[in-house]
């Protein structure tokens, strides 16, 4: 059985967040990105005369409401018709389980399927940047507790998006993203995709159709840290000018940092790929990003990476961000860690796409993201 999104919202709770102690060791991410091109962007000087020399502009609710149980029969057997299946694309599973007996049990996917191929469609290469922002809501925006902090976060966001706006950006621990979106400026040129457990999307609407979204659930915290279920947000979006397609999935893990959850690790990793496997599209490209609540090291984000890339990974709480792509490292023109906005984890973005930028240009623009990252920290 499973409580309706009204039902939900009556139940929502202020945010509480674990301890930094508690956080160190955890994270998740997987996303496919297909079809997309890439350009680096940059908010400083050493960042854009690297880009310039390269010529890259020319080539290319806590869980709020985490207090409804969600209960549900286990996952059925895979059905016989996905063993013959070859597109890679197709979600298959094999008969491997985990957390079985759970309502969040999942099947592996079957050997061959993945999410690890970029390819151009032939056409003009489109660059596509985005963003993985945990806003800790509850501390940072709390009336009792910093009320925004003058906008900090919303402040972040607009100073690294001058020059080179995001297509989208996924935040967690969001009550309302378009109080984000105004504190940032951005108000009228982007919109909001609403999720259930404070995950919240932000699309550049000028650049975007929304064609779809849903929320699937993924996993469930654990009795002695437990706050609820966690979901996967997802969207599909279509380029306004040139008709590229994007499925964009947002994700906050499960807790304690670490485990999984209540099905475990495998399970929230085979849940979330299954997310993807179910909603892309042919000639999709896709992204996943989040605070996983589980680091590069788990079982949990090594399964996800064994079927699609992991491009950027943060440092707070031990590394739990995450941003994933179809598209592998040689595809990303940048990425940068911007400091923290009054959170307690830092914001990350990326600038991926299916042409990958040359060795040469790739070295001068990850020198150039050095000394971004280490700017913003001393910030």
């Amino acid at each position: 059985l499973r409580a309706t999104t009204a039902e939900r919202s009556e139940k929502r709770l202020p945010t509480q967040k674990m301890t930094r102690a508690a956080r160190f060791g955890v994270l998740l991410g997987a996303i496919p990105l297909a079809r997309i091109g890439v350009a680096a962007s940059s908010t400083s000087a050493t960042a854009a005369l690297a880009d310039e020399a390269c010529d890259v502009g020319a080539s290319r609710p806590p869980a709020r409401d985490h207090l409804m149980l969600q209960l549900g029969a286990s996952a059925g057997p895979p059905p016989a018709s996905l063993a013959t299946a070859r597109d890679p694309m197709i979600w298959r599973t094999s008969a491997r389980m985990s957390g079985a007996g759970s309502w969040c049990a999942a099947y592996a996917p079957a050997p061959e399927w993945s999410m690890t191929q970029c390819s151009a469609d032939g056409g003009k290469s489109r660059d596509v940047k985005v963003l993985t922002y945990n806003l800790f809501w509850w501390n940072l925006f709390g009336s009792h507790f910093r009320n925004g902090n003058g906008g900090s976060a919303g402040k972040l966001i607009a100073e690294n998006g001058l020059g080179a706006p995001y297509d989208f950006m996924g935040f967690q621990e969001c009550d309302d993203v378009d109080r984000v979106l105004r504190d940032a400026g951005l108000d009228a040129e982007y919109h909001a995709v609403h999720g259930d457990h404070a995950v919240a999307i932000a699309y550049r609407a000028s650049e975007w159709e929304l064609l779809g979204h849903g929320m699937d659930e993924v996993a469930e915290d654990r009795p002695e840290q437990w706050w609820g279920t966690r979901g996967a947000l997802w969207a599909r979006f279509r380029h306004t000018s040139d008709g590229k397609t994007v499925l964009f999935v947002n994700h906050h893990g499960p807790l304690p940092v670490g485990t999984g959850g209540r099905c475990g690790r495998h399970a929230t990793a085979w849940n979330l790929l299954k997310t993807i496997g179910t909603h892309v599209e042919d000639g999709d490209g896709v992204v996943l990003v989040g605070d996983f609540n589980a680091d590069a090291g788990t079982q949990t984000v090594s399964e996800i990476d064994s079927r699609i890339h992991r491009v950027f990974t943060g440092s707070s709480f031990g590394g739990v961000d995450h941003i994933f792509s179809n598209c592998g490292n040689e595809h990303v023109v940048s990425r940068r860690n911007l400091g923290n906005g009054g959170s307690d984890h830092d914001a990350l973005d990326v600038v991926i796409g299916s042409e990958a930028p040359d060795r040469a240009c790739r070295g001068l623009r990850q020198a150039s993201e050095r000394r971004t990252t280490v700017t913003a920290r001393r910030g």
